[in-house]
């Protein structure tokens, strides 16, 4: 009897694409006798499972035997984080229900297969981690050269931002509004009202 999964395919952002994951998946389905039954994506961190609501629901459903096992293109898809992941994979185990990975081409069902994949989390994990602290590292150094880091000041800033440029476009705003009137005086045929004129720069001499 065909067994039937689901492709779970994971990124971490939007500017990542899921398609690539997905095809794999496809193939090896094809390729390992398995019965597509849904495919379930999302975009988020591997670090935090609390964060992905569609991992979660995939979970739920593997405990309840919605689906016979699950296909991902590479295990730390599924997340980087050990505690989690272990957890996952001997509640799997202990359910029989099949995890299997395209990239490694493992399964979870057998102590090898099992061995392999808690250290691929691990490194997974150390990976997040080393990528994390090289990136506190960069934006330290940056920081001590004078760089000014983050978002620019504005509105909603604790410290005013200087008004020589806010004046500047006033003043030149201003001077378009004389001139213009200016314009509408002068195709009149003069100026008759003396506050007006001298607003203007049109006063009598």
């Amino acid at each position: 009897m065909m067994k039937k999964v689901a492709i779970y395919t994971r990124i971490s952002t939007d500017g990542q694409t899921i398609e690539q994951q997905i095809d794999s998946c496809k193939k090896y389905c094809e390729l390992k006798g398995l019965e597509i039954t849904e495919i379930i994506s999302e975009t988020g961190s591997g670090k935090d499972i609390l964060s992905r609501p569609k991992f979660q629901e995939l979970w739920n459903r593997l405990r309840t035997h919605g689906f016979d096992g699950v296909i991902v293109f590479r295990i730390d898809r599924l997340g980087r984080n050990v505690r989690d992941m272990v957890m996952f994979f001997d509640e799997m185990q202990s359910e029989g229900i099949q995890v299997h990975s395209v990239n490694e081409n493992l399964d979870i069902n057998n102590p090898i297969g099992k061995a392999v994949i808690n250290i691929l989390i691990t490194m997974a994990q150390l990976e997040r981690e080393q990528i994390s602290l090289a990136t506190k590292q960069r934006l330290q150094a940056l920081k001590k050269m004078g760089k000014t880091l983050g978002r620019p000041k504005g509105s909603k800033d604790k410290h005013q931002r200087r008004k020589s440029g806010y004046h500047r476009r006033w003043d030149k705003k201003n001077e378009v509004k004389k001139q213009s009137l200016r314009m509408k005086q002068v195709n009149k045929g003069g100026v008759k009202n003396p506050v007006l004129s001298k607003d203007i720069g049109l006063e009598s001499k």
